[in-house]
């Protein structure tokens, strides 16, 4: 939810991202640090390992540097040792994913990483992990290749999903890709649920009237019975977004306020 008002927010007043994110930061870091990274002895509830892993994964993603740091100790002394104690199951995605943050072009070391233990593992449940962590890379080049990756013979058919919810910036490289794969894209997955998850992945996120229109009329000519549902349903959620990022303009000085007063607390 954290990650979704952010990308309104920075729709809506890009200048605004930054602080959007320190706000949550801020909201988190008591949370967070009560867990710490690791259980506590003794044992501890199952809904509080959980909500490590996902406190720890929300904050990487807004950049909070020294999780960022820590993911990266962490993940590397996983891939000398993967029995590790460090980075139990309930973990790695928080880690994957600030791991996968600082990939890029000149630096594919996370990326690669990854890549490479998604072809080692024979778990399920791994895979779909790491495909998940993958998107949330920020390089433009390095998420064109892993959208043509998920297309590859290496990623099962009902796991192709799990690698589609891209990050804010990339979001654009992702319709380009659905746009130019599109023919291929049904010609493989074929009539039913698959293709609809890839419509619903990639347009909702969006947030302006100029983009639902322009997924109305790609889809003009491309719509079947089989996809009308969800591209309804879909297009409908950018009218959502898009309104809610109208009013957040219009609140824009009463939100940079608050924003500012909450950093002074």
């Amino acid at each position: 939810i954290a990650s979704k008002i952010a990308r309104i927010v920075a729709d809506a007043v890009p200048e605004l991202l930054s602080d959007i994110k320190l706000f949550f930061i801020n909201l988190f870091q008591y949370s967070v640090e009560r867990l710490g990274w690791d259980p506590k002895p003794g044992g501890e509830s199952h809904l509080d390992a959980m909500l490590r892993g996902e406190l720890l994964a929300t904050l990487a993603s807004f950049g909070h540097d020294a999780i960022l740091k820590e993911a990266d100790r962490r993940f590397r002394v996983f891939l000398d040792d993967r029995a590790t104690p460090l980075l139990p199951p309930d973990l790695r995605r928080a880690v994957y994913v600030a791991v996968v943050l600082n990939s890029s072009k000149s630096d594919r070391f996370g990326y690669e990483s990854l890549l490479r233990l998604y072809r080692e593992t024979d778990l399920s449940q791994e895979k779909t992990r790491i495909l998940g962590s993958l998107c949330s890379c920020r390089d433009l080049e390095i998420i064109n290749e892993f959208l043509n990756f998920l297309l590859s013979s290496e990623v099962r058919n009902q796991d192709v999903v799990f690698g589609l919810a891209v990050s804010l910036d990339a979001r654009e490289t992702a319709w380009n890709w659905l746009k130019e794969n599109w023919d291929h894209i049904t010609k493989t997955y074929g009539a039913g649920f698959l293709v609809t998850r890839f419509i619903s992945a990639v347009v909702s996120p969006f947030s302006s009237y100029e983009k639902a229109k322009e997924v109305e009329e790609f889809f003009s000519s491309r719509t079947k019975a089989y996809i009308a549902r969800t591209l309804r349903q879909s297009i409908e959620r950018v009218h959502i977004n898009a309104a809610w990022s109208r009013s957040i303009r219009t609140e824009e000085t009463h939100l940079s306020n608050t924003l500012k007063q909450q950093q002074l607390l």
